[in-house]
Formats: structure tokens, sequence, C-alpha cells
């Protein structure tokens, strides 16, 4: 790819779904879809047009051409995913979805592995079993997944099956990319009380 343009030159086309479509991470890479090209947005959240900042995310994306629908469906719900894909037809998927609730491996019990581990492992199966092939699957992972991370132990679990996720449809000759983020700036977990200042006592400086 040429230097200073990661993407190679590529730009979305059709209908592309986000999931966490209007959190901290996924509200900025909707914005990015919309200023490069996508015409038609669906990001998804668990409260739909009620979310916080919702409105004003919808207005922005508008602003910049796309047109826009919010829809209130929580990925790892498969049969609620299928209704929404039932509907339209995605050229494009980016799994943004996610929690974290910073526990310790010895402190996790299963209902707390689950929980943690729904919306990024089964979301992104729930995905891959009802897109099929498509323009883009982009897998939001985490470094924590790569090395592990301190209380971060189903967080770093089910990042790994992300990982493992792109490499399988990759290997059914499916598009795939998992992207091993480190924290942001600026929004998502990384954002919350204490997290920052824990992460920077590491060295792991949020990228902007």
């Amino acid at each position: 790819w040429p230097a200073g343009d990661p993407t190679g030159g590529w730009r979305p086309r059709g209908t592309v779904l986000v999931t966490g479509g209007t959190g901290g991470l996924g509200a900025r890479v909707a914005r990015w879809l919309a200023a490069n090209g996508a015409r038609h947005l669906v990001l998804t959240n668990r409260r739909g047009d009620a979310a916080p900042g919702a409105a004003e995310l919808t207005a922005d994306l508008t602003a910049l051409g796309a047109r826009v629908t919010i829809a209130a469906c929580d990925v790892a719900d498969r049969a609620a995913l299928a209704r929404l894909l039932k509907r339209r037809k995605v050229s494009v998927v980016v799994h943004t979805a996610g929690v974290d609730r910073g526990t310790l491996i010895a402190d996790t019990d299963p209902d707390g592995f689950a929980a943690v581990t729904a919306a990024k492992v089964d979301g992104a199966r729930h995905l891959d079993e009802l897109t099929g092939d498509l323009d883009a699957f982009v897998l939001f992972s985490s470094i924590s997944g790569v090395w592990g991370s301190g209380g971060q132990a189903a967080y770093s679990a089910a990042n790994a099956h992300l990982d493992a996720l792109a490499r399988q449809r990759r290997a059914r000759g499916q598009t795939a990319t998992a992207v091993s983020w480190g924290p942001w700036a600026g929004g998502g977990m990384a954002a919350a009380d204490g997290v920052h200042e824990h992460l920077v006592r590491r060295g792991l400086n949020p990228m902007d």
C-alpha cells in the first residue's frame, strides 16, 4: 500500500453495518466510513435511537452524505441479528461491539466470562454465519488477545477468538481482517475512570 494510505485506496460501497456503532470506537469508524463514500450506514447498539450521542452522530453522518439507520440489536442474539440482516443486504461489516469488566482470571466465574465474551465472540460468530461473502469483514480485536493483559482475562480470550475467526474465514476464501488495536484515546473502554492511568503506567499511551 502507498505510504500514508493504510487502506490501499479501498473505499466502502453499498450498505455498511457497524456493530457498537454509536459507541466511542464505532462512531469514529462510522464518520470515517461516511467521509470515504459509504452511502448507507447501519449502526447497531442495544438502545437504538435512545443511545447517548445517537442524534448528534446521525446529524454528522447525514451531513457527510450518508443515509443512517440506527438499530437496537444485540448482536449476541442470533435471531435478532438475523432479522436485522434479512431486511437489508450489507456489503461491509465492522464489528466494534464489546464489553470488559476488568476481572482477574482467578475472580472470573462462568457467568462473568460469558458476559464479557458474548458481544465480541457470539456477535462475531453470528455475523460470520449470517453474512457470507462481503467486500470487507473487519473485527476490532485487541493487543490483549496477543499477549494477554492484567485484569482482562475474559476480554483477552475473546479477542484471541476474533483473531482465530479471521484466519478461519480467510482459509475459506472469504475476506476478513482482525485489527489488534491498542487503547484508543477520546472514547471507548480506555476512557473509563482509572483505565487511562492504569495503561499509561504500563507504557501503553492511548492512540489518537
